[in-house]
C-alpha cells in the first residue's frame, strides 16, 4: 500500500551569522548578528540594516582563516563586499565559529558565482 505525502515546498536553509560590511575584517571590527539564507532571489541578511545580495550581483565567494581562529566567507558583489560566518554562539562581539556550516555555506555561495549570467 502506497502512502500519499504532500511535499512541502522547498525552504531555505537560514544560518545563524555574523556580517560585515566593508573591504577589511580585523579583530577590532565590529560585526553585527543576523541570520542568512540563499534562495533563487540571492543571499539574503535579516538584521542590523537587513539586505539582499542578488545572485547575478555575486562575482566571487572565497573562504579564509581569520587570523587562525576560525572561518571567514568574504563575498565580493557588484556593490562591494561582505564578511560572513556562521556562528554557533554569540555574546557581544565574541563568536564560536560553526567550521563546518561555514564551509557549506561557501560551497552554496561559490557555486552561485560561478554560474553564467543568463542574458
Amino acid at each position: 500500500m502506497r502512502s500519499t505525502v504532500a511535499l512541502a515546498e522547498w525552504v531555505p536553509m537560514k544560518y545563524k551569522v555574523f556580517f560585515y560590511r566593508g573591504t577589511e575584517l580585523g579583530l577590532k571590527t565590529r560585526v553585527e548578528k543576523g541570520q542568512a539564507w540563499l534562495d533563487n532571489a540571492g543571499l539574503h541578511i535579516e538584521g542590523s540594516g537587513g539586505f539582499t545580495i542578488p545572485n547575478n550581483d555575486i562575482l566571487e565567494a572565497e573562504l579564509f582563516r581569520l587570523h587562525g581562529l576560525g572561518r571567514v566567507i568574504r563575498i565580493d558583489y557588484r556593490e562591494g563586499r561582505i564578511f560572513l560566518s556562521v556562528v554557533r554562539l554569540m555574546i557581544g562581539q565574541f563568536a564560536f565559529i560553526n567550521f563546518f556550516k561555514t564551509g557549506a555555506l561557501h560551497k552554496e555561495l561559490a557555486a552561485i558565482a560561478k554560474a553564467p549570467v543568463a542574458h
